[in-house]
């Protein structure tokens, strides 16, 4: 074997190591994947259902997890090339009395006509809350809601509360369990407000 040879069965041994960790990596991927939503479902007692339907040339499939005081769903709506995607936390808030609408997002808005700021300089310097109700957002943004906002790593939140409830939404589905858990967490921050 000449040592040009050699070096092409080194290069095709190098390759086929290279594609078995590419495949080992996406195969633990997709199990981790698979395992976000039963895993989330035990660790806050909830019942975890996945649904999925499909007519008249819409797919639907979603993932529900549903408790006494707590649920969620994560759903992805396709019709023929168009899709959305979307993930709500609702949580029982049996001390909340206000309503109120705001959306937290980490990139400044352009306009700061409707920016809350609550004096917390950490926070107002790294998450951004715009509504119109700017005196209920800002009563609602203890320490506890802060600190769960701060932990999620997700880019955008809608916040929208009524007495009762407050529900935490986001335009994605999930793809980690820290982005499932952090929207749980500030869901249940304000509800324990």
């Amino acid at each position: 074997m000449s040592q040009y040879e050699l070096m092409q069965w080194l290069g095709l041994g190098a390759g086929a190591i290279v594609f078995a960790l590419i495949v080992r990596a996406i195969v633990r991927f997709v199990r981790a994947l698979g395992r976000i939503w039963p895993d989330t479902a035990a660790k806050h007692g909830l019942t975890f259902v996945e649904e999925k339907d499909s007519k008249d040339g819409r797919s639907i499939e979603r993932q529900v997890l549903t408790g006494p005081s707590l649920s969620v769903v994560s759903s992805r709506e396709q019709y023929f090339n168009q899709r959305t995607t979307s993930t709500r936390v609702v949580a029982k808030a049996p001390r909340l009395t206000a309503s109120c609408l705001f959306d937290v997002s980490r990139q400044r808005p352009e306009a700061t006509l409707h920016l809350v700021t609550t004096g917390d300089a950490k926070f107002d310097g790294l998450r951004f809350v715009t509504t119109e109700f700017k005196e209920p957002a800002r009563a609602l943004l203890t320490e506890p809601v802060r600190a769960a906002l701060l932990a999620c790593p997700l880019h955008g939140l809608r916040v929208s509360c009524r007495p009762g409830e407050v529900t935490v939404s986001f335009g994605q589905l999930v793809t980690g369990i820290e982005e499932l858990e952090g929207a749980i967490q500030v869901a249940l921050a304000i509800a324990k407000g």
